[in-house]
């Protein structure tokens, strides 16, 4: 059973159901009404499901059967059509992995800190938004290779474009890596992984940007992540006073550092192997003309779609989706 965990690879996905009453009545206990009418921190937005859910469970069935377990990440609630009795199925409640004093949380980052405290999780796990989707065969390399993280070392120049809490994370999260590491020496370290050719025309903005001290950004492809639990553990006990306090918020706000900050350390200390993302996935918007044959057409093995869509656009890509799963999977009740 330990040589089984020891080569395990674990998905995560977090999910909400905005409109349960039930949801909203404890929501307002802790949020007040101006906090919801921002779009950035606790608008209804940020909380709204689109129905896409079973292509995702769809999805991993048929391209990525040899996942050992999901862990599906929920305040409580359950789509009515899921099936928990699914062997490969972990129901995992906030109370179930948040300490107390971070609950309840209406916050997707405070999660996301914490995911390493997830009973039963393996070593190796790669974190999806509700928003991902697999759409062709997938290998476990894709995630993991060598026992390490598969992801896209690129540097990128974060664009000053406002003050919402969301690039206020980004710009934090970046802050914390120029604390946490040397650059110069990280990139030194692991001079092949940071100027890999497999990154293409992006290795370019690695080639410009190395000779500057501080890291200015990491690109930020929005597609699934791959972790080790021992890099949430190690950044936990170096900067657990910052973590602790950015795991209270009960939204999003300024002061949050999100789960990339660990994904950051990881591939600045080596702990990856590099791969072209953009090869593999891309990230669209509901109102994208090409949205819909990128899913029919297979191109790619994942797609991050935006919740940005009116109910015709969502509409035409759940048709897209019953092109190439519309079989129900069995992680759907009959």
């Amino acid at each position: 059973m330990s040589n089984q965990m020891d080569h395990a690879i674990d998905f995560v996905i977090t999910w909400v159901d905005g409109d349960d009453p039930a949801w909203q009545t404890e929501k307002q206990k802790y949020v007040d009404q101006e906090l919801s009418k921002k779009s950035d921190v606790a608008g209804k937005e940020r909380y709204e499901d689109n129905g896409l859910l079973r292509y995702w469970f769809r999805g991993v069935e048929q391209f990525a059967p040899w996942v050992r377990k999901i862990f599906f990440v929920t305040w409580g609630h359950l789509p009515s059509w899921l099936n928990v009795n699914n062997p490969k199925l972990v129901i995992v409640k906030h109370q179930d992995f948040l300490p107390a004093n971070y609950r309840p949380t209406f916050n997707s980052v405070s999660l996301n800190l914490n995911l390493h405290r997830i009973e039963g999780l393996s070593e190796r796990f790669v974190y999806f938004n509700d928003d991902m989707y697999l759409v062709s065969p997938c290998a476990p390399q894709l995630f993991f290779k060598k026992g390490l993280p598969r992801d896209m070392a690129v540097q990128d120049v974060i664009p000053a474009t406002g003050r919402t809490a969301y690039w206020s994370m980004v710009y934090n999260d970046i802050i914390m890596l120029n604390n946490a590491v040397s650059k110069k020496s990280c990139i030194k370290k692991h001079l092949f992984k940071w100027m890999s050719l497999k990154y293409g025309k992006n290795l370019i903005k690695n080639i410009l940007l190395s000779p500057l001290a501080l890291f200015t950004g990491i690109y930020e492809t929005h597609l699934p992540a791959s972790y080790l639990k021992v890099s949430y553990s190690k950044i936990w006990k170096k900067y657990e006073t910052e973590l602790n306090e950015v795991s209270t918020h009960k939204v999003r706000c300024h002061d949050d550092i999100s789960e990339n900050f660990i994904r950051y350390v990881q591939m600045a200390e080596g702990n990856f192997c590099p791969i072209n993302k953009l090869k593999y996935g891309r990230y669209c918007s509901m109102k994208s003309k090409k949205l819909y044959q990128y899913i029919v057409g297979q191109k790619y093995k994942y797609l991050c779609i935006n919740d940005n869509g009116t109910s015709e656009e969502v509409a035409h890509i759940k048709n897209a989706f019953d092109k190439i799963l519309n079989q129900p999977s069995s992680f759907e009740l009959n």
